[in-house]
This record gives C-alpha cells, structure tokens and sequence, in this order.
C-alpha cells in the first residue's frame, strides 16, 4: 500500500492480533499480511500483555468478547502498563456504554462486525500511521 510505503525506514510496525477465534484470528491475519504488514497473532489479552513489550510499534486489533480478560480490560491493563499502541476494538455487541468505556480507555477506532474487508484495513494503516507519527521505534 502506497500509505505504508511513505512511513519512516527505522519504523518496522507490526500489527498485534488477539482474537480468540482461531478461524477469525487466521483470516485477519492473512488480510492484514497481505497489506504488506508483519503480524503477531494470540489467543488470548493475557498472552498478549505477556509476550510483547510496552514499547512495541504498531497497532492492536482486538476482539470486545474473549475469553478470560475481554477487550475493554486488555486496554485498561494495556494504559496502565503504558502501552501506546493504538487499538483498534472490533465486537458483534455495541452498545453506546460499551463504546463510551471503549473511548475511556483510549481505543483508537472502533468497528462493529460484521465490518467491510476495506474498513478494517483503512483503521490498521490509519492506527499506523498515527503511531508512527507519534514516536520513533528501533
């Protein structure tokens, strides 16, 4: 993608997937690598915040409903760690309270499924984008 292309040489971003559908988690990893994108897929938030550092560059899509830490509590652990990833939170189930909260925690965007395949990449580049503007990575 042309977008990706004009991002800095010393900006390597990857995308961060937790999903806990493997079936979902595979397709939005596929999608997203074939953007030109490095992936990193897990099952779950508490494998997430266990495997990958504060500081990493890039953007998270998560799902709302996991299983164990949902979506809305992989971000308040991720603020209170001090990530800065921008996260991309996808449900089935909006509400208003649950996009307000969602908003509260610092979600970037917020998609509802189901969702078109260019709205998705739009949000990940977008989230990109902006994190690379907001910090130089190694």
């Amino acid at each position: 993608m042309q977008r990706l292309q004009k991002l800095p040489e010393y900006y390597q971003p990857r995308v961060y997937i937790v999903e806990d559908d493997e079936a979902v988690r595979d397709s939005c990893a596929m999608l997203i690598q074939s953007s030109g994108l490095s992936v990193e897929a897990f099952s779950s938030a508490e494998e997430f915040l266990r495997s990958t550092a504060a500081d990493s560059c890039g953007c998270l899509l998560t799902d709302l409903q996991l299983t164990g830490c949902n979506g809305l509590e992989l971000l308040k652990q991720m603020k209170s760690a001090g990530y800065r990833l921008p996260a991309i939170l996808v449900s089935g189930s909006l509400d208003p309270t649950t996009t307000g909260c969602a908003v509260e925690e610092g979600a970037f965007a917020i998609l509802e499924k189901p969702y078109p395949v260019q709205s998705l990449r739009e949000a990940v580049i977008t989230a990109i984008e902006n994190d690379s503007q907001q910090r130089t990575c190694k």
